[in-house]
């Protein structure tokens, strides 16, 4: 199974810190990033966070705060971002917490679990970030969940999910696969398949897709070199070649 990594993004209130450690801990998770904690939050950690920290000290301790969710998700093979709110189009498929846990079980390498601010969640622009969105099921009469209790359910199904056996297979890290959009968002605009005005909304279309298929490294790979001998032959053929 994938190791997997929380990553909080801008938490406000130390206690959910600590109550999230104490989470990872009854599950058996121990890497935590802290995406620009607020200034009640820390580093170094605020003593409420340690209130609710209760036999997860080390997993508090061991916790690193980071600038960027860039930085937070280095050498992550497979994003999974987390929100409670809909939104006109997701970037990627929408799965429960069990299906999230189905597919980390299958996936070799890093993994990361992002959950956003207690306000207001995750931007789209951080949403595009990830492979998967993880949406947990709730009451329409009351939607949103703390964020401690949040991350309780993931992992729960992600420590249900290691009992079980399955082939594992490998996924391009997030670096390949944002070079791969980077390549595609530049040939889109060469070809004229969308405009300035459009563009995010087909990016974030074609970004959706494209998770569908958990790419491999390989895939990756391919899927540039495809795009690179297209604009090469265009060339070409506009020279007259």
């Amino acid at each position: 199974m994938a190791e997997v990594r929380i990553v909080l993004v801008e938490p406000q209130e130390p206690m959910n810190l600590g109550a999230v450690a104490r989470a990872m801990r009854n599950f058996g998770l121990k890497e935590l990033y802290v995406v620009n904690p607020g200034p009640r939050v820390g580093p170094p950690w605020a003593k409420e966070a340690y209130w609710l920290a209760v036999h997860a000290k080390e997993v508090l301790e061991g916790a690193k705060a980071v600038g960027s969710l860039e930085e937070a998700l280095e050498g992550v093979h497979l994003v999974v971002a987390t929100t409670g709110r809909p939104r006109e189009l997701y970037p990627a498929p929408v799965r429960t917490p069990k299906e999230v846990a189905q597919i980390l079980r299958r996936t070799r390498g890093k993994a990361a679990l992002v959950f956003g601010r207690e306000t207001f969640g995750l931007t789209n622009e951080e949403l595009d970030l990830a492979h998967l969105i993880g949406s947990i099921p709730t009451a329409p009469e009351q939607p949103s969940l703390n964020l401690a209790q949040a991350v309780v359910v993931f992992a729960y199904e992600l420590f249900v999910a290691q009992g079980s056996e399955s082939e594992e297979e490998e996924v391009a890290e997030l670096r390949a696969l944002e070079a791969l959009f980077e390549d595609l968002g530049r040939y889109l605009l060469e070809i004229g398949f969308t405009d300035q005005n459009r563009f995010p909304y087909a990016m974030r279309r074609l970004r959706r897709i494209f998770h569908k298929a958990l790419l491999t490294p390989g895939e990756v790979q391919m899927l540039r070199g495809l795009l690179h001998q297209s604009r090469y032959a265009m060339g070409r053929k506009d020279a007259g070649d």
